[in-house]
């Protein structure tokens, strides 16, 4: 027998031949006050007597260990560490997992200890939960209201709990649903079984509601198995009766190349593609579900936020609950489409007539990943405007109901809008950008050393030998390629331009714009019409990266002064931006609402409410989506009061404006006559000149805007500081923001070197 060895991951101490674990996971394993972690690896088992040297040699002072292995704290070798070292010895009384993004998690009955405490010439103590470390939301497994026969059964999982019908065996160890990872913010509740049939919907809302407030209001389920709608049932439920947001995913996590996609799991445990709509949160006041990550359709890419993008001429590709919707900007809609079920695949539907329509529809489905593009049913909506849905009947229209105890889900509700099938578009033949998704295997299950000799307590599919461990977090997923960097952070994706629907007049005039997503674009032409999957001959371009509009002209002024720190705005003011905008308002609250989740160091002042920051936050907002906002006095003085109110961004920023004929020289003063917005890629086209600007008051809008941009206020001051024209011929400006007496910041020398190395980095 080789001998043993001890070795460092991080914070961990590692014993035994040849370990072979994910380092990564080992390493992320957090450290603990007056305790040390000790992994014991290996497939033979191990001899009290040499794992206690290597303790005592790499740990000589240590008070107290935590053991991680499969099953060391039913054997002696616990005990037997704590009786030779003289320290205390934390071990597990079941099979230990290793479970990203660093934890240990005890396999074990239900409301049983995970771990015991042993002491030298003491009795062991069992101790609690099965979680290291203990995530914020770590409660006990809730007691059934109802026994095993009621046709529901719990189970621990590290990263929540599992919820299915019971089964006389027992769950295997290997089952991917211990491979979820865990968050210590969120608490999963898997829901189901992918070859059973789903618990009763009633049932796991009873289970659920008696979940301690703690994990309540962490809640996210997920389906293991087609069950999408039972869950859509019991999460607008919960919300409604309890006032608590709940979230939901599409399916399964996968990893991949950094990204966490969801895929579904179908009744006979195989994957499919990657749902459009892939996490979403039901809320008390709202009657759809708010979709928080999706699959782009200009880019392909996930992304969070809002979920609507404006893809040119007044349309807007809006992702709901079951795909994409193409519809026009300034047309009435209710919420009949965003309660379309998920459950039988995305749905790509035109609510807008004419073949414009559905060729802007192909031609945004050529550019999605091939597992999602092969996957989408076009419908044409039939030519009715759609009704207004009551929130409070279409959340009672999906309650889980106690006459059908067994029910599966419960139906969306029909509207009087009814979806006709298009015939199967002539999809362009891209190379397959994504491979068939698959649920990642179980985590990697330590080994169960004992003294002498004996089987593993728990055996895995195929060993328990750490060399054969699988990393969870990898999966067969290829996601399209990330975006290119943008030049303050991460730029949008190409094409892809959000906005947020906004009630307009409808227009009697269409505009002309150019490129695949104008609705004069002429469809490809089609190589073949077979009836399964049709190609062309031709794939058509990707739309230019988006860019954000040209700076207003920075008008020069000798001897400008920075404008005086803006006053907040006033009660009538801020009733004067409500009635300008009106129904936009609310619209606009709904991202403000976000930023100050996100931002809770934004609050009103003395004296002020908290409905003046939303007012002056709104008028930002407004300010910066598409769309009519006119010149109201008051919507001006809301957005200067609004910006103060944002973060501040400190450092070098890029921004663009048309080439100026005057070439600009170090010492002039510049002065911006509007709200200058910097960030982004540089324009095509025209000449223009970039500006390097070294920000001592811009500000950050966060969610507010659909890119990543500073602001500056108008009548923002700046002064040059050097210039050079490039071999491109564009002329590159360095700038500072002269701010007031108060603003401080660095020296002038400071500033430009500082401009000068920013410059070169983004060369």
């Amino acid at each position: 027998m080789s001998e043993l060895t001890a070795r460092w991951y991080g914070h961990t101490l590692v014993i035994g031949v040849d370990d072979g674990l994910p380092r990564d996971l080992v390493e992320a394993l957090p450290s603990e006050r007056d305790r040390h972690t000790v992994l014991l690896a290996g497939d033979a088992p191990l001899s009290p007597e040499p794992v206690a040297r290597l303790i005592g040699e790499e740990l000589p002072r240590a008070a107290s260990i935590r053991l991680a292995c499969s099953a060391a704290g039913t054997g002696p070798i616990a005990q037997q560490l704590a009786d030779r070292l003289r320290i205390d010895v934390v071990a597990p009384l079941g099979p230990t997992m290793l479970v990203g993004p660093g934890s240990l998690f005890v396999v074990r009955r239900p409301r049983a200890h995970s771990w015991r405490l042993h002491r030298p010439g003491e009795r062991a103590r069992d101790l609690g939960a099965p979680r290291h470390p203990a995530p914020q939301w770590q409660v006990p497994l809730p007691r059934q209201p109802f026994g095993r026969l009621h046709g529901l059964v719990a189970h621990d999982l590290p990263a929540g709990f599992w919820l299915h019908r019971p089964q006389r065996r027992p769950l295997p160890a290997d089952d991917p649903a211990y491979a979820i990872e865990v968050d210590a913010e969120r608490v999963v509740v898997l829901v189901g079984q992918p070859d059973r049939e789903p618990p009763s919907p009633r049932k796991v809302y009873r289970w659920l509601s008696r979940l301690p407030r703690t994990a309540l209001g962490r809640l996210v389920l997920m389906p293991y198995g087609p069950w999408g709608s039972l869950l859509d049932t019991v999460a607008g439920r919960l919300s409604t009766d309890l006032r608590v947001t709940v979230g939901r995913t599409a399916g399964l996590p996968v990893r991949s190349r950094g990204t966490i996609y969801h895929v579904p799991v179908d009744a006979a445990g195989r994957t499919g593609p990657r749902p459009v709509a892939q996490t979403m949160s039901y809320l008390a006041d709202e009657s759809a579900p708010r979709i928080d990550s999706w699959i782009s359709p200009t880019s392909g890419q996930l992304v969070t936020g809002r979920p609507v993008e404006d893809v040119g001429d007044g349309w807007l590709v809006e992702v709901v609950r079951g795909g994409y919707w193409l519809r026009e900007a300034d047309a009435p809609h209710g919420d009949d489409v965003r309660l379309r079920p998920a459950d039988g695949g995305d749905t790509f539907l035109v609510d807008v007539t004419g073949a414009q329509a559905h060729d802007l529809a192909r031609l945004l489905a050529a550019r999605l990943p091939a597992d999602i593009r092969d996957s989408l049913r076009f419908e044409q909506r039939a030519e009715a405007t759609a009704p207004q849905v009551d929130p409070r009947s279409a959340r009672h229209r999906q309650q889980p109901t106690d006459h059908d105890p067994d029910a599966a889900a419960v139906t969306a509700p029909v509207t009087s809008a009814i979806p006709a099938p298009l015939t199967a578009p002539a999809v362009p033949a891209v190379p397959p950008v994504v491979s068939a998704p698959q649920v990642p295997p179980a985590p990697p299950l330590l080994t169960a050393p004992q003294v002498g000799s004996g089987p593993a307590a728990v055996a895995a599919p195929a060993t328990l030998s750490a060399a054969a461990v699988t990393v969870p977090r990898a999966s067969a997923v290829a996601p399209p390629s990330p975006p290119q960097a943008t030049d303050v952070a991460a730029a949008p994706p190409p094409g892809h331009r959000t906005a947020e629907p906004e009630p307009a007049p409808p227009s009697t005039t269409r505009r002309s714009t150019a490129g695949p997503t104008a609705r004069d674009a002429t469809p490809p032409p089609v190589a073949s019409a077979a009836p399964t999957t049709p190609t062309v001959s031709a794939v058509p371009t990707a739309p230019a990266a988006a860019a954000l509009p040209p700076l207003p002209p920075l008008r020069r002024q000798p001897g400008a002064v920075p404008a005086p720190a803006p006053r907040r705005s006033n009660v009538h003011e801020q009733r004067r931006v409500r009635e300008h905008l009106g129904a936009r308002y609310d619209v606009h609250a709904r991202d403000v609402a976000q930023l100050l989740v996100r931002l809770p160091g934004i609050r009103p002042g003395v004296d002020e409410s908290a409905d003046a920051v939303v007012a002056d936050l709104v008028a930002v907002a407004a300010t910066l989506r598409p769309g009519r906002t006119g010149t109201e006095p008051a919507l001006r003085a809301c957005l200067l009061s609004g910006l103060n109110r944002l973060p501040t961004a400190l450092g070098p920023v890029r921004a663009w404006a048309p080439a100026d004929p005057v070439p600009h020289r170090a010492g002039d003063v510049l002065i911006s006559p509007g709200l200058l917005r910097a960030g982004g890629q540089a324009p095509d086209g025209d000449r223009h000149d970039a500006f390097t600007v070294y920000s001592l008051t811009g500000r950050r809008p966060g969610v507010l805007s659909d890119r990543d941009e500073v602001l500056f206020a108008p009548g923002t001051v700046f002064a040059v500081l050097d210039t050079a024209t490039g071999p491109d011929g564009v002329r590159r400006v360095l700038l500072r923001e002269l701010a007031g007496p108060d603003a401080g910041g660095p020296s002038t020398e400071q500033v430009l070197e500082s401009l000068r190395a920013d410059a070169a980095r983004r060369r």
